[in-house]
């Protein structure tokens, strides 16, 4: 049962109430980290390896400015993938909701007694 403790407004939001070990284990700091890499940090696109032909079909289906074609070539150079995501916001509630819930499932199925969520559910 969602409690309202102040002014409700017109906005889109919604409590939660979760329980943890006040120091992160190295445990749930790697599951975090995971969860990160997975879930917001795009999909690796090119890398230092990546042929001529590669990087150019890449910029030819994604529409890459010239501006960005530079930074991509030079982060190349420098050893570094690139990677590459999207953000639908005509549902973002959703989706931001998604990843509380997704990354709170992951903290208790691999954290043991160190999380746990009380009160996670983000509808409202």
């Amino acid at each position: 049962m969602k409690i309202r403790r102040d002014f409700v407004t017109n906005s889109s939001s919604s409590s939660f109430i979760i329980a943890r070990k006040e120091e992160l284990s190295e445990r749930i700091k790697q599951i975090m980290v995971d969860f990160v890499l997975q879930e917001m940090m795009g999909e690796k696109i090119l890398e230092p390896g990546s042929t001529e032909e590669q990087i150019q079909e890449i910029f030819d289906e994604e529409y890459i400015d010239e501006r960005e074609q530079k930074e991509i070539r030079n982060a190349l150079k420098a050893g570094k993938a690139v990677y590459s995501g999207r953000i639908v916001y005509e549902c973002c509630d959703d989706d931001y909701a998604g990843l509380f819930e997704k990354l709170w499932k992951m903290l208790e199925d691999g954290g043991g007694e160190e999380f746990v969520t009380i009160d996670g559910d983000l509808s409202y």
